[in-house]
């Protein structure tokens, strides 16, 4: 993976140079003002530079609070600060980027004006506007259900399933003109009343837009419905300046890539938190099916996202490995972890920089992957970078809002998705168009970048939309899978806005979201603080000439305070900071909230007082200036600028759908009393076994002339029991089979031995079989079931155990269904698989390797002639099954029929059992090998 610098770069500047003088700039800062806060400007407004002396304490903070920014904070606000677009901006000698002093504004219309807009419906029918459906809608047995939104809050809303209603939603999928719909549904003149009434019902409801209604993404909403008298409505500026010329010297960054992967290489990955949850709940409940991610998302459907909506030396090896506690750390735990000795607190000396390229680190064994796209966001100071932000999903998120103001923004942003996209050729990535809170919602707005978007309770002016009611939602491994059913495509959601969507409580839309970072290495800042929070100073962290981390100091309010709890002279303040180290200039805040002082100012350290009043301690961190600017106006003037590099590779990150068999020709339920009866028995696990040989055993020889095919596994979901499943010959003998199995057990459930039996829909596992191959899976477990249970009249141990499981195996090498080095190939893989979920330590693997030595000198049991024959009829089941299955299919169904025949054998820790026994299994093949040469 080769990582680029995109040659074009998106910079911002604050308003003011950081030498500009505020008498200077009194009447322009006023002006900017005015935009951002009308109430402060009515204070203001009449005074002049040279009376900002005399006002009051509070005003004068304010107003130097105003200028400070528009001195120093290059994110865009108004007029406060501006963005440019610099192509060819890295050449290899450097030259000061010269950028014009005037501000070139964008004017739209303030959102929140959107809600002051009125059409009369009636009136948009007659002219034949376009409707389009709300696409959150399904079924259920007896109505409608959709999203909605009333005051900000979404809701899972309902109506009685009406077939009108349904056909209008279908027809409406993609904009269509009211006139269309009309032919669409074959009506006459004397019911277009009736229907526009029905119209206007939907569109009440939410369940329809029409293209009158707001849309986020795409072509300006206001200009787009002709508002043209917009001079006196509020707007939302963005402020843009143009480049002159100037560039970026390539030496200063040839680094990055290098930063990059070694991040990528030591930062551990970050917890799945919601997204995890919502895989491991699908997949208990779903299992290997792809169903509507509507449907995955309801509440009672489907499985919600986030809570938004709604005895021996064995056995004690066994019992440590199976119940190690889990080493679930915070994020800062884990990069502490990784980074040991060679990072300490113990080590930190003040004014001595750390250098990352100097310490020695081990990598991840698996590093995540990086997005082809991400973002870095930083600044220039003579021969040093600092990175304030290294990651993303795509870069498009940081610079989506600019589109609006620049079509050279909209080209570019529409390059880096092309990357994106030909990177990926098997998947489509799509934008999600999503409003809902109307004071933040400008920073949304953005022209269509990707070749596909959906849109959330939003007007879609794109050619071909996505709708959420066409996705599909699978689980393959542990990575979540959306499907457009439409264009049989895997969607890859992508959200170019920088808009913080943890915000929201609309489950699809975080799924979404989130959906973004999945498998993927995003963060690549490593600021110290975040592995060592709360001490007193942290030093620079440098990796070559890329400052990581700004040196940082605790300050706490009670030392610059007199006993009587007023603050320090002036003077005493800044003796109070120079001792504690802090810098001659430095910041403090939250994120794009910071405010710049200088140590030896008097009015910045009065200000840097107030600020400190609703403050008990905080952090400062250091400023730098440099010698000469990197980014200056045409009249020399320096400026603080904050840049945007886009890194990007061409590497695969998502492979497309495969190809599954067709399910629909297969019934996949059997509710009780049909072809199939399934049973769950709730007992101890270790009573299992009698349950199998004393009850269960004893019931199919009685009823064997009545019984088709039959299994079970062991369970444990909501409680230890047995999944028992009957094919049945004759439907109509199933109650009276419930009956004999229900006085089998009478005795057992009367002691509470059993403490309850239910009888459940069986439901097939399609998705993981394959719907061609479930009934000879099914015979397969039927085999498998039968050999398990002859195995209690010896009572075999769990080395036996191990050794069959290990000569089941041995006969597809033997058969040649599998040659010995793909064999020997694939157990390698499970084995290591199951180690990593056991998180086994350098202990763990001695003591394996110990029992694997007793488990070498164990002599073997041995099968009686009943035993022999069922294992030699599971033997030539397994070489069946696997002979004629999609070879695509055959690794992935061996480890599945070896799971649960693993799960058949053993009572207890199957999971742990299945790791030992694939350890030795590998081990015994190893040796194999090693004898053969």
């Amino acid at each position: 993976m080769k990582l680029q610098i995109q040659p074009t770069v998106i910079f911002r500047t604050p308003k003011f140079s950081y030498q500009a003088e505020l008498a200077d700039c009194w009447e322009e800062l006023k002006e900017a003002i005015s935009i951002s806060s009308a109430a402060f400007y009515e204070t203001i407004k009449e005074v002049k530079a040279n009376e900002l002396a005399g006002l009051p304490p509070k005003i004068q903070f304010t107003i130097w609070k105003y200028f400070n920014r528009s001195k120093f904070r290059a994110t865009p606000y108004g007029t406060f600060a501006s963005f440019s677009i610099l192509n060819n901006a890295i050449k290899p000698v450097g030259s000061a980027i010269v950028i014009q002093e005037a501000l070139q504004l964008r004017k739209l219309v303030d959102w929140p004006h959107k809600n002051n807009i009125r059409f009369n419906l009636a009136e948009l029918f007659q002219k034949n506007c376009m409707l389009f459906s709300n696409s959150s809608y399904y079924l259920t047995p007896d109505s409608i259900r959709y999203i909605a939104c009333a005051d900000g809050v979404f809701e899972l809303a309902e109506l009685d399933y009406d077939n009108t209603v349904k056909q209008i939603l279908d027809a409406c999928l993609a904009p269509i003109r009211v006139n269309d719909l009309v032919k669409t549904l074959e009506l006459k003149d004397t019911e277009l009343d009736g229907l526009f009434g029905l119209l206007q019902d939907m569109h009440d409801l939410q369940l329809l837009f029409t293209n009158y209604d707001p849309n986020i993404i795409g072509a300006d909403y206001f200009e787009r419905i002709g508002l043209t008298d917009t001079a006196n409505l509020p707007k939302y500026l963005l402020a843009q300046r143009e480049v002159q010329s100037g560039n970026l010297e390539e030496r200063l960054l040839q680094s990055i890539p290098a930063l990059a992967r070694l991040m990528q290489d030591i930062l551990p990955a970050k917890e799945q938190g919601a997204l995890g949850q919502f895989t491991a709940r699908f997949k208990k409940k779903f299992e290997d099916q792809e169903i509507p991610l509507l449907v995955a998302l309801d509440p009672e459907m489907g499985v919600g996202y986030d809570e938004l909506e709604q005895a021996g030396q064995n056995d004690d090896f066994i019992a440590r490995l199976n119940n190690k506690p889990s080493k679930k750390a915070t994020e800062g735990e884990q990069i502490k972890t990784l980074l040991g000795t060679n990072l300490s607190p113990q080590g930190f000396e003040k004014g001595k920089t750390v250098f990352l390229n100097k310490l020695a680190f081990t990598p991840n064994e698996k590093p995540l992957l990086l997005p082809n796209s991400l973002s870095m966001i930083m600044s220039v100071q003579d021969d040093l970078i600092f990175a304030e932000q290294i990651g993303g999903a795509t870069s498009n998120a940081l610079t989506g809002r600019f589109t609006m103001a620049s079509a050279a923004v909209e080209d570019y942003t529409r390059s880096i998705a092309r990357i994106e996209q030909e990177a990926n050729p098997d998947v489509l990535f799509f934008d999600v168009a999503y409003m809902v809170e109307t004071n933040v919602d400008n920073v949304n707005r953005r022209k269509l970048i990707y070749d596909h978007q959906l849109a959330i309770l939003n007007f879609d002016t794109s050619v071909a939309p996505l709708t959420l009611n066409d996705i599909q939602l699978a689980v393959r491994g542990n990575e979540i899978i959306l499907r457009s059913k439409q264009l049989n495509k895997r969607l890859v959601p992508r959200l170019a806005s920088a808009y913080n969507y943890s915000r929201s409580d609309l489950s699809v839309f975080r799924l979404l979201c989130d959906l973004q970072y999945q498998g993927l290495q995003s963060n690549l800042s490593l600021p110290l603080d975040s592995i060592f929070p709360d001490l007193d100073y942290y030093p620079r962290l440098q990796f070559q000439n890329i400052v990581l981390s700004n040196n940082k100091w605790k300050i706490q309010k009670e030392k610059l305070l007199e006993p009587d709890k007023k603050f320090l002279p002036v003077t005493n303040c800044r003796e109070y900071l120079k001792t504690v180290g802090v810098s001659p200039y430095f910041r403090t805040g939250v994120s794009d909230q910071t405010l710049c002082f200088a140590l030896d100012s008097d009015e910045d350290l009065i200000a840097f007082q107030q600020y400190m009043q609703k403050q008990s301690s905080i952090y400062v961190e250091e400023v730098t200036f440099p010698q000469q600017s990197t980014v200056v106006d045409e009249k020399s003037q320096p400026y603080i600028a904050q840049f945007i590099l886009s890194l990007t590779h061409n590497q695969q990150r998502y492979a497309g759908i495969t190809s599954r068999s067709k399910s629909a020709e297969v019934t996949r339920f059997f509710p009780p009393g049909k072809e199939w009866l399934y049973f769950e028995i709730y007992t101890h696990q270790q009573r299992s076994d009698q349950v199998l040989a004393e009850i269960i055993a004893p019931y199919l020889e009685k009823h064997e002339a009545d019984i088709k095919n039959w299994f079970f596994i062991r369970y444990n979901e909501n409680g230890n029991h047995i999944r028992f499943r009957l094919r049945l010959n004759d439907e109509l003998k199933a109650q009276q089979l419930i009956s004999d199995l229900m006085t089998d057990l009478a005795g057992l459930l009367n002691s509470g031995l059993v403490s309850d039996v239910q009888i459940k829909t069986y439901k097939r596992e399609l998705e993981r079989y394959g719907s061609d191959n479930i009934e000879q899976v099914e015979k397969h477990f039927a085999v498998d079931s039968d050999f398990v249970l002859s195995l209690f009249e010896t009572q075999p141990g769990h080395f036996d155990k191990y050794k069959l499981c290990a000569a089941l195996v041995s006969t597809l090498a033997t058969s040649k269904i599998i040659d010995r080095t793909s064999l020997f190939k694939l157990v390698g893989g499970i084995s290591d698989a199951f180690n990593r979920e056991h998180q086994l330590e350098a202990a763990d693997f001695k003591q394996l390797n110990n029992q694997y030595q007793e488990f070498k000198k164990a002599s073997f049991g041995g099968l009686n002639e009943n035993q022999q024959q069922k294992f030699n009829a599971l033997s030539a089941s397994l070489i069946h099954i696997l002979k004629y299955c999609d070879p695509a299919q055959q690794a992935k169904l061996f480890s599945d029929l070896m799971h649960m025949h693993v799960n058949r054998l053993f009572n207890k820790d199957q999971r742990t059992h299945e790791m030992v026994m694939y350890y030795f299994l590998l081990k015994e093949i190893q040796r194999q090998n090693a004898m053969a040469r």
